[in-house]
């Protein structure tokens, strides 16, 4: 077992793939799609002009 109060670099690699899988594909789509939308909005709304 590992003792957590001497966390390596190995260690903390050994992880963070799966931490980012499901930060990835689960959270990050919800702010790129926000950002799209509002920018082909605010295009929208300036052509209207």
């Amino acid at each position: 077992m590992t003792d957590m109060t001497q966390m390596t670099g190995a260690y903390a690699l050994s992880w963070l793939p799966w931490i980012l899988i499901p930060l990835i594909t689960y959270i990050l789509p919800f702010p790129i799609f926000a950002l799209v939308f509002l920018w082909i909005e605010k295009e929208a709304v300036e052509e209207e002009v």
